[in-house]
């Protein structure tokens, strides 16, 4: 039985850049480890933010927690851009990273937008006189 976030394909792509920050962030060290320490933070601020935004029942309020969690992969990408700057990462291992995160704001950013419209199926609705009797509400019962 999985929870209603783990059925998300954009929290398992979460995880999977988590796991890939984690790979990243064993490697840094010394004037780093600040740097370090927020994309931990950062990376698993993403997943964390879709778990607790899918309980929440208000389409507003659910937004808010995915604004955060797109938030937060925008900062992902920052952070890879100042260690690729600085040196400290190739920038194949930044792209690596990136194409986990512009697939992550592209799913939260239609989860967004969707999150305040209704959606239903369009139905068509007709009344038709001419097949037979209209029945009276005594016909009914």
């Amino acid at each position: 039985m999985k929870l209603d976030h783990e059925k998300l394909d954009v929290y398992r792509v979460a995880l999977n850049f988590a796991a890939w920050a984690y790979t990243v962030c064993r490697t840094l060290k010394g004037l780093d480890r600040p740097t370090r320490d927020q994309l931990v933070r950062a990376s698993q601020s993403i997943a964390l933010n879709i778990a607790e935004g899918c309980g929440k029942i208000p389409a507003a309020e659910r937004g808010r927690f995915l604004q955060i969690a797109c938030g937060s992969a925008r900062e992902c990408g920052a952070i890879l851009d100042i260690l690729e700057r600085c040196g400290t990462l190739d920038s194949e291992a930044v792209c690596t990273g990136k194409d986990l995160l512009v697939r992550i704001v592209a799913m939260l950013t239609r989860m967004i937008e969707r999150g305040n419209q209704v959606c239903e199926q369009e139905s068509v609705y007709r009344y038709e006189e001419d097949e037979g009797q209209q029945e009276g509400v005594g016909d009914l019962l």
